[in-house]
């Protein structure tokens, strides 16, 4: 864990943004994953999400923030949660599971990519099995 000090001067405050900015890399990169799991899970483009929020977050910060190259602010953070319909928990990799509060349902999809046992190519092997099965259902009434 680190600990950062109070700082004394804005110079030595700019250095200390900078230098912790590659502490949360991690963070982002998760943070990314998951808003992009959920957008593509709704099978919205970038492009659909600006136009859906009525420009509220333009489609290339969204690829900023999916590609971890941006860092969110937790009230952007929590204004996607709630356009998407899951927790901010969920988002920032807290919780395990997507629903929104209340929702009582658990999203598998968001299990397997929370779940660090399984490797990239093994969960894009479980989430092409989950859709086929959905399809399955949606073709015989079930969804």
């Amino acid at each position: 864990m680190t600990i950062l000090k109070p700082v004394d001067s804005p110079a030595k405050a700019a250095l200390s943004c900078t230098m912790s900015e590659g502490i949360g890399m991690g963070y982002q990169d998760e943070v990314g994953a998951r808003l992009r799991h959920v957008r593509e899970s709704k099978q919205l483009s970038r492009k659909d999400v600006e136009g859906l929020t009525g420009g509220a977050f333009k489609e290339s910060i969204i690829a900023m923030y999916e590609s971890g190259r941006r860092r969110i602010p937790t009230p952007r953070l929590k204004d996607l949660a709630d356009f998407y319909g899951v927790t901010v928990a969920f988002l920032s990799g807290e919780s395990p599971v997507a629903a929104a509060a209340g929702a009582g349902q658990v999203d598998i999809e968001a299990l397997l990519m929370s779940d660090p046992k399984y490797s990239d190519d093994e969960r894009d092997l479980l989430l092409h099995v989950l859709d086929i099965i959905k399809a399955k259902r949606r073709a015989e009434g079930k969804e």
